[in-house]
């Protein structure tokens, strides 16, 4: 008689999870994880070209993926769940990844700039799990979301609005994650540091070297890190953690090394 095989702990198998952001590197290596886990994972991205194309290489592999726009307003939150709803018959997991601002002074800053870093980062938050409440509170279920170091840990010139937002949004987990408790869904985040995504002034290979320099680990991360930690708060290993976040940034924000950088930050952005 064969012995039963034990259960993955990172197995995601009948998990129906909607990942926000999903065309860019961070967005796209987690819906990535994600299925091969053996979820059904949904893409939503403002530009649908990006989160299709990797729908499209996630379905060679014969992993399900469907791809929908994502538009950054309360109906857009909403309509993002129900569509993912109707696909797949349900929702498990919820990961707001799309993020990001206009780096922008506070003596130049408008409201509409505020804005806009506020309704992404965090008031996203809001709107897509008050939408997924209905369907997480039946089975219990995951909210995640991508924070940054940046605010909740180190400082950056011309991003107060950025450190703002994602200060809050830690709050948020912590607040959000003792309110939903009772219903056995836990809230948790990442606090990605310096992540190469193969574009954008982090590719140049001066300021890369020059940012690396800082990092103990000496290189910056790649958005696999990230994904694996985020594949770790959705899997079943982290049934008893909620109201975190997991900071996956190569000991950068460790206390030497973060004085280092907000002087990097200092001369590169003051």
């Amino acid at each position: 008689m064969s012995k039963a095989q034990p259960m993955n702990p990172f197995s995601l198998d009948g998990k129906i999870a909607l990942i926000t952001g999903a065309g860019g590197a961070i967005g796209a290596a987690i819906a990535t994880a994600f299925a091969a886990a053996g979820a059904q994972v949904m893409l939503a991205n403002r530009s649908i070209k990006p989160a299709q194309d990797v729908v499209t290489l996630l379905n060679q592999q014969v992993l399900q993926a469907k791809a929908i726009p994502f538009i950054a307003t309360e109906a857009g939150c909403r309509a993002a769940v129900a569509n993912t709803v109707d696909a797949y018959g349900g929702l498990n997991i919820i990961v707001h990844n799309a993020g990001g601002c206009r780096w922008t002074s506070l003596s130049e800053m408008t409201s509409e700039i505020l804005d806009d870093a506020l309704t992404l980062n965090l008031k996203c938050c809001f709107w897509l799990c008050q939408a997924a409440l209905p369907t997480l509170k039946v089975r219990g279920g995951r909210i995640l979301i991508t924070s940054s170091v940046t605010g909740p840990r180190v400082a950056m010139a011309n991003a107060a609005h950025y450190a703002a937002a994602k200060a809050g949004v830690n709050g948020f987990i912590r607040a959000a994650a003792l309110e939903l408790a009772p219903h056995k869904i836990t809230v948790n985040g990442v606090e990605p540091g310096f992540i190469a995504k193969g574009r954008g002034v982090l590719s140049e290979p001066s300021t890369r070297a020059r940012i690396e320099h800082y990092i103990p680990l000496g290189a910056m991360g790649k958005a696999n890190d990230i994904a694996n930690a985020m594949l770790y708060l959705a899997s079943p290993a982290a049934a008893y953690v909620t109201g975190q976040t997991i900071i996956v940034d190569g000991g950068v924000t460790l206390p030497e090394s973060g004085f280092a950088m907000d002087k990097l930050y200092s001369e590169r952005h003051g």
